[in-house]
């Protein structure tokens, strides 16, 4: 008696909500925190289907998910929580944590559900995303705003190259229709020209939207290196060597800004050298690696451990929020941004290091 008192004092002063359905579905047992929780007072779910609790299509699609567990023992969330959805006497839906178990009395067959009610926590995840979203959006828009100059100036080639076609162009309308036929396609060259370089910049100061999807590491890899190249005057001072092979599952843009900024890094630090160089590669690894390596002066030890604490920077004008915004994309991926020291570096160019690792995504995934 003892026993099924302390049972029962336990249950209703239970923060997470707790009920049980018998096989059949009924609802046998609806604790205060799931009056809570649901919004349904006690009275009106006992002996109800369970499937009011659920928002469509999970509804519908309940009843047979156990039958099919109670003919085959296949079981699909029983033992498992995970996260799915509620929905509230109001008519509003809202996630929540489920966990499952089974247990059997006087030969009836009868499941226990404890509900964690994760309104709050999903917000809470929302913002902090949200947030990081709004940070990154802004470093890309500090590291465009930094190549700005070299921007218009590499944009400018081809608008002053359409003009003077078309001028030519023109003169030659009357007397050479062919040449200028010519012309007219060399100035259709050069206005492809000129979007392509509009859309790579878009392609930094536009937002992510977030969505993940499988892609080429390679493709991020060549997108990078040619932005970076649009605005460095050194011919091959950029270049990719063994590039990835791997596809990884992730924003294409996110990881493309890594890229960017990496590249980037290494052209200022390499600026004034008469030979500079900055290489891009792909490395073996357990995890699809890319290393961005230059020929500059390195990184001061004594700052190296601050490489990535924000507003930690060695650049006069710079904000310093580039690689601590780069290393928590990284790790929103499972992946890590590392600087690797030039006394752990197997084969470098003299200068600073970086290594990108990201997980490989597998078709069978």
């Amino acid at each position: 008696m003892y026993e099924q008192s302390q049972l029962r004092a336990l249950i209703d002063t239970a923060v997470d909500g707790v009920l049980s359905i018998d096989g059949q579905g009924r609802i046998r047992l609806y604790n205060p925190a799931a009056e809570r929780i649901f919004g349904h007072p006690a009275e009106a779910v006992i002996g109800q289907r369970v499937e009011m609790l659920m928002p469509e299509p999970y509804a519908a699609a309940h009843e047979g998910y156990l039958r099919r567990y109670i003919e085959t023992g296949e079981a699909r969330i029983i033992g498992i929580g995970r996260q799915v959805e509620g929905l509230r006497a109001d008519g509003t839906t809202f996630p929540v944590h489920l966990s499952v178990g089974e247990f059997v009395d006087e030969g009836d067959r009868h499941f226990v559900g404890i509900l964690r009610d994760l309104t709050e926590e999903v917000a809470e995840r929302r913002r902090a995303q949200d947030s990081q979203s709004q940070l990154e959006l802004i470093g890309r828009h500090a590291a465009v705003s930094e190549m700005g100059a070299a921007l218009a100036h590499e944009l400018n080639q081809p608008l002053t190259a359409i003009d003077l076609f078309l001028v030519a162009a023109e003169r030659q309308l009357d007397t050479d229709p062919d040449r200028a036929r010519a012309l007219f396609s060399r100035v259709r060259a050069e206005a492809e020209r000129a979007g392509g370089i509009v859309r790579r910049i878009r392609q930094m100061v536009e937002r992510s939207d977030g969505e993940k999807m499988p892609f080429p590491l390679g493709q991020a890899v060549e997108e990078a290196v040619e932005l970076c190249r649009l605005v460095e005057r050194s011919t091959g001072a950029v270049t990719i060597g063994a590039p990835p092979d791997d596809a990884v599952f992730g924003d294409l843009t996110q990881i493309r800004m890594i890229l960017v900024n990496l590249i980037k890094n290494g052209l200022d630090a390499t600026e004034g050298q008469a030979q500079r160089h900055v290489l891009v590669r792909g490395r073996p690894g357990d995890m699809a690696t890319v290393e961005v390596l230059d020929s500059g002066p390195g990184v001061e030890p004594d700052f190296a451990e601050r490489l990535f604490q924000p507003f930690s920077s060695t650049k006069a004008r710079g904000l310093g929020i580039g690689l601590s915004i780069c290393r928590t994309i990284a790790e929103a991926h499972g992946g890590r941004l590392s600087y690797v020291p030039p006394e752990a570096q197997e084969e470098g160019l003299g200068g600073a290091l970086f290594r990108l690792e990201l997980p490989r995504h597998e078709e069978e995934e």
